[in-house]
């Protein structure tokens, strides 16, 4: 089987025995606060206010430039406010918070494209754009512009993200596992409005009842084909996992696009399906919570569903929880408090314990050159750390910090326990900071 250079096996089964055979189960929690920012992107403006009733479906948040996805109502109820909310960002975030009446309601125009518009690209990214579909596997990126294919660049291959490397998350496992055919028929649809001739379906080997759902129904597609890949972790990144299935390397601060892939994530796949074939907006997602709770689950929620209240139907705590993760172990960030909320992109939710959420202090570097062998971008992490400690911007940018794909490897596997991810985080943010001031 397939496999990139570098990469680790971080702990025992990746976490995931505890979910991977738990079937979706529905969950509808009283109150939803959903942010006007759940995307890479401008916010968008509310266009609901106080007191307003909604329907489930309802635009609630109008798009801002060309990065700017809508935002619908996730239930049907009365809107309670429109403030500012803590999420997951260190500054709080513009949201409306719907009391839900359980009605749920749907808007009476919403409707999916004919045939003949499939095949006209640019209705077909409209659809996509107007159903505020982002990446749901963590980036948030708006679909649409990925499927906006710039001028002078061509795309070959489509390439289905059902990797799913990140510990402890089963959400898209079992989305392949139970809704195989709408995976695949979000590529097919893609496929055809971009006039593209190939697709592949890229699966891990540690899911072989996803992998034999998925090959079941591509048997009705001559074009598309499903490709196992060893298990190894960051498999699920882009640019490894085009290198894996296409052996194209992406160029350094380069995009997919450059080498004619696009890659979608499985989940969003299934989004684009229901939003062409019924006119569905993204409102709802499967979400894994598990870790330290009682019933460990994969929960489809509504956007904009409080994380206690996920918890709580998870049969809360089975310890005190010491911190909650918005993912998986390797990329995600701690969540300031437990009344944040779900959005497009949260695939996951993780309680840690004691034992697990304890804190390792940072020594020298003892010049083992592991962090050099795991990384999957072909760095030098070690010698990354010692300019961002000194803030060397000029020399991380000579070291390629921009290929960095802040995976955790390093940090994994360092015996000195170096604060080497978060550096390579900040320096990162530092550097987008100043190109941004140097364009204005």
């Amino acid at each position: 089987m397939k496999s990139f250079r570098g990469g680790i096996h971080p702990i025992k089964h990746g976490g995931k025995r505890a979910t991977r055979n738990e079937p979706i189960r529905e969950f509808e929690p009283g109150t939803v606060i959903i942010p006007m920012q759940m995307h890479m992107g401008p916010p968008c403006t509310p266009c609901v206010e106080k007191g307003q009733r909604v329907l489930k479906g309802q635009l609630i948040g109008e798009p801002q430039g060309f990065l700017g996805v809508p935002i619908h109502a996730s239930v049907s109820g009365t809107v309670l406010c429109v403030e500012k909310h803590q999420f997951a960002d260190s500054q709080p975030v513009l949201c409306v918070e719907i009391q839900n009446d359980y009605a749920n309601e749907w808007v009476s125009d919403l409707h999916g494209l004919t045939e003949e518009e499939i095949e006209n690209t640019e209705k077909f990214v409209e659809a996509v754009k107007n159903a505020g579909i982002v990446g749901m596997g963590g980036a948030a990126f708006p679909t649409h512009v990925k499927l906006t294919v710039p001028n002078g660049k061509n795309c070959d291959t489509i390439l289905i993200n059902g990797v799913e490397c990140e510990t402890h998350i089963t959400c898209d496992h079992r989305i392949m596992l139970e809704q195989p055919e709408l995976v695949v028929d979000g590529l097919h649809l893609t496929m055809r409005a971009l006039k593209v001739s190939k697709g592949i379906i890229c699966i891990e080997d540690n899911k072989p009842e996803a992998i034999q759902a998925i090959k079941e129904v591509v048997k009705n597609y001559e074009n598309i084909s499903v490709l196992v890949l060893k298990t190894k972790y960051p498999q699920g990144s882009e640019k490894q996992l085009i290198q894996v299935a296409t052996g194209r390397e992406v160029p350094s601060c380069g995009l997919p696009i450059d080498v004619g892939v696009i890659v979608i994530n499985a989940s969003t796949s299934k989004a684009i399906s229901d939003a062409i074939r019924k006119g569905l907006p993204l409102i709802s997602r499967v979400t894994t919570v598990t870790g330290k709770v009682n019933r460990p689950s994969n929960l489809l929620v509504p956007v904009g569903s409080i994380f206690y209240d996920l918890i709580g139907a998870c049969d809360g705590y089975s310890e005190e929880p010491k911190k909650i993760l918005l993912g998986g172990c390797m990329t995600s960030p701690c969540a300031p408090t437990e009344d944040i909320v779900v959005c497009k992109a949260t695939g996951g939710i993780v309680v840690l314990g004691k034992h697990e959420a304890k804190f390792a202090e940072e020594s020298a570097c003892i010049r083992c050159a592991r962090c050099v062998y795991v990384c999957p971008a072909g760095l030098l992490p070690h010698a990354l750390k010692f300019d961002c400690d000194k803030n060397d911007m000029k020399a991380a940018i000579s070291r390629n910090i921009k290929d960095c794909i802040l995976c955790g490897c390093c940090s994994y596997v360092c015996p000195a326990s170096r604060y080497l991810t978060p550096s390579f985080k900040v320096m990162k943010e530092k550097i987008a900071q100043a190109e941004r001031r140097a364009k204005q």
